[in-house]
């Protein structure tokens, strides 16, 4: 309802999955299923286990401007991060 609300279809999400002899695992919790998000994919980096908390915001921040920019979105990273924040804030709700 939030990206209805706001008139957005998507917003990219960075997310950390294990890979294994060119498999995707996703250990997220016991309901997580790679293959749900496989397709949407849209870019994907190799990291070490030291880089998941500040590196990974940071790339995502910088991921989500880029694509700000690039599809000529009609708000300010700030008003699309706390869109991303609702969003995952009704998730989490959702998945308990």
């Amino acid at each position: 309802m939030v990206l209805i609300v706001n008139s957005i279809d998507f917003i990219p999400e960075a997310h950390c999955y294990l890979k294994i002899n060119n498999g995707r695992i996703d250990l997220t919790s016991q309901q997580s299923n790679i293959r749900k998000i496989e397709s949407e994919i849209i870019d994907e980096i190799e990291i070490e286990p030291e880089q998941v908390a500040e590196f990974k915001i940071e790339y995502h921040k910088a991921f989500l401007k880029r694509w700000i920019s690039e599809n000529n979105i009609n708000m300010n990273f700030d008003e699309v991060w706390e869109i991303r924040e609702k969003c995952i804030t009704n998730l989490t709700k959702n998945a308990s």
